[in-house]
């Protein structure tokens, strides 16, 4: 995912400097102009990941000084938690058989924490459940108590079930 998001800050005109050496140890990466720069510090993949995708999207959908802007703050981090994961992305890691926290963000490529933060923005955006469409499929994914991802069976689908019982 780090070399996609590469090529796609690339096409749309910017540099990406990696491994800058920022004097703060906070600054973790920072996109001015037509410039991303990513910390020296930044020392994981999936770190690197998450710190490219935040800028690139800062900077494909940003203006203007937003460090006091905390609903756009939001709005980025909405569209990078899309973006790195996805409703539908759930969905294909539980099919590609994740069930732990780790085994998801493993799957993702992304830190442990930053899963976590994505499961609880989706708690908060879409409640107890959210019903999706994935690969002409319907799912329903609940947040609450616990995770959990379970496919719909269409109208057509449970009477050949029902057939199937009544011969047997």
């Amino acid at each position: 995912m780090y070399e996609q998001l590469l090529d796609e800050a690339v096409a749309n005109g910017l540099t990406v400097i990696e491994k800058y050496p920022f004097e703060s140890a906070r600054i973790r990466g920072l996109c001015c102009d037509d410039t991303i720069a990513i910390s020296a510090q930044v020392d994981t993949a999936a770190e690197r990941t998450v710190v490219l995708c935040e800028e690139l999207t800062h900077a494909l959908h940003s203006y203007g000084n937003i460090l006091h802007d905390g609903r756009m703050e939001r709005r980025t981090q909405e569209r990078i938690f899309d973006r790195l994961v996805g409703l539908g992305g759930l969905v294909k890691a539980s099919a590609a058989g994740c069930r732990e926290t780790w085994e998801f963000a493993e799957f993702f490529g992304v830190p442990e924490r930053f899963f976590n933060n994505v499961m609880e923005n989706y708690r908060e955006r879409y409640g107890v459940m959210k019903k999706i469409k994935s690969g002409g499929e319907e799912f329903v994914l609940s947040f609450e108590p616990t995770f959990r991802i379970r496919k719909l069976c269409t109208t057509r689908h449970k009477q050949k079930m029902i057939r199937k019982e009544r011969a047997v």
